[in-house]
């Protein structure tokens, strides 16, 4: 939750705020943001490989400081964008080394029933973290003032720096009285050879590298689609909200259901083909109450993905192998990441350069992204169930 707001930190008050404070122009501001997933793409393999190796514990201990001092040098920046700029992003290098030991904490700590939850409930704090910052930073910060901005940086430091302690002083690898087993010697090369041999944690990637993909395109351009169809964008703000709070309820229920009934192929099969349908509904222009509901409906099939899809990783490559997996699974999520918040603006200006629809923007782009679903969806239906022959729980 804590990276996330450092990530978003300044997502949130780009224009007048930044713009003035700082003297610079929008596309530097938005930069600065990118940058995090852009890092996590060469970095998320080496830190997968490490949680693997040395255990979660000490890695994402590694990450949150990383994190931790460059939150705070923030401060030494002044009213230099350069200096701020290089700190910000140097922050984002520890973020892979959080998120990459998810599904390893999950192995460790949890039996099989309810290992999808406890990926649920972790994926869902990066969801509290975007809200928080999109919604707190812009309250603190309201006006181009560089005494409140530094006050706002102080205080995601604080926010950062006291989960780091907490989880320094709480956090055990495994819970007491856990029979360890032997960490695997296994070298590097065959161990990623080995996890590209496993079709699920192949198929995984191209999922989260459609599903994160769409997610965070939406995120990017809500606000502007729904302009585009005559919705406010204070009203799109706010459908955009709802969305994430939608997913995070959706994390958290899809898990226990996947849990409880043991249906993880299923639940993939069902949310990637209604989600896709839901796409092209809300490609299609009607009133403000109408995208509301599609998009709550978006976060919830959407979002409540992403800890079944780290759930099937984990049963597939074992927990000897669960950081490196995630690591590759979390890899593509970020180029998907990149792909779709470039791609979709530029297919909404072909749409119009092109004269298709001219009076209906982003239809194009929406459609696109509903067909990916489809092939989603067509992915799972080729996923082997791990769960096939076991006793849902009582």
């Amino acid at each position: 939750m804590s990276s996330q707001i450092v990530w978003l930190n300044f997502a949130g008050i780009v224009s007048p705020q930044m713009e003035e404070i700082f003297h610079v122009g929008l596309g530097p501001i938005s930069l600065m943001s990118g940058l995090w997933p852009l890092l996590f793409i060469p970095i998320s393999i080496p830190t997968g490989l490490m949680v693997d190796r040395w255990g979660f514990k000490r890695i994402v201990s590694i990450g949150g400081i990383i994190i931790v001092v460059f939150s705070w040098l923030r401060l030494l920046s002044g009213q230099s964008f350069a200096i701020l700029f290089v700190f910000q992003s140097l922050a984002g290098i520890g973020q892979p080394f959080v998120y990459n030991g998810i599904s390893k904490l999950a192995g460790n700590w949890f039996p099989e029933g309810e290992q999808a939850l406890a990926n649920g409930i972790a994926t869902m704090g990066q969801i509290i973290g975007m809200i928080l910052a999109l919604v707190i930073v812009p309250i603190m910060v309201p006006n181009p003032i560089f005494s409140e901005l530094q006050a706002n940086i102080v205080v995601v430091s604080i926010i950062v720096t006291f989960s780091v302690l907490l989880f320094l002083i709480f956090a055990r690898e495994y819970p007491r009285g856990a029979t360890v087993a032997p960490q695997s010697q296994e070298r590097v090369t065959s161990q990623i050879k080995r996890l590209f041999k496993m079709r699920n944690i192949v198929l995984l990637m191209f999922l989260f590298l459609i599903g994160v993909g769409i997610f965070s395109g939406l995120v990017q351009w809500i606000e502007a689609i729904l302009f585009s169809k005559g919705i406010s964008s204070l009203d799109g703000g706010l459908i955009g909200a709802a969305m994430l709070v939608s997913g995070i309820f959706g994390m958290v229920l899809i898990s226990y259901v996947s849990d409880k009934y043991s249906k993880l192929k299923q639940i993939v099969i069902v949310n990637s083909l209604l989600t896709a349908i839901l796409l092209f509904l809300f490609a299609l222009r009607l009133n403000l109450l109408y995208y509301a509901i599609i998009a709550v409906a978006i976060g919830f099939t959407l979002l409540s993905l992403a800890p079944v899809g780290l759930q099937i990783s984990l049963e597939t490559a074992g927990k000897e192998r669960a950081g490196t997996a995630a690591s590759m699974i979390w890899l593509m999520s970020q180029v998907g990441a990149l792909f779709f918040i470039l791609v979709m603006p530029v297919l909404d200006t072909l749409q119009l350069e092109l004269k298709i629809l001219v009076n209906d923007q982003w239809f194009i782009p929406l459609v696109f992204s509903g067909i990916l679903m489809v092939i989603a969806f067509v992915i799972g239906l080729t996923l082997r169930d791990t769960r096939k022959n076991r006793v849902p729980s009582s």
